[in-house]
């Protein structure tokens, strides 16, 4: 069975601006480019166009980049657009310590 991490309609159907998940969404993935945590799957999306039919899955991302969000990710995904890729940061040198 896939693992999905977090999709953006879960987000809007819970009342959230789809503008701002989609936000989200871009500095998550961005965050994840910057570090080689994406597999070919999250790079193709991110040259596609990130939009409200995104979601963030296994598949996306590296062996890595798994270990990394099996950790971190349900504390930082409820965060804003701007303290998220903060947030982000900080996990990710916590756990590459």
């Amino acid at each position: 069975m896939l693992k999905i991490y977090d999709k953006a309609q879960w987000h809007i159907d819970a009342g959230e601006s789809s503008e701002v998940v989609i936000s989200k969404f871009k500095a998550i993935f961005a965050f994840l480019a910057s570090k080689e945590l994406l597999q070919s799957e999250g790079k193709e999306m991110i040259e596609l166009g990130i939009d409200g039919s995104i979601s963030l899955h296994e598949r996306m991302i590296t062996d890595i980049g798994k270990k990394f969000l099996d950790v971190c990710y349900d504390k930082v995904m409820d965060k804003s657009t701007d303290e998220i890729v903060h947030a982000l940061e900080q996990e990710y040198q916590l756990f590459m310590s």
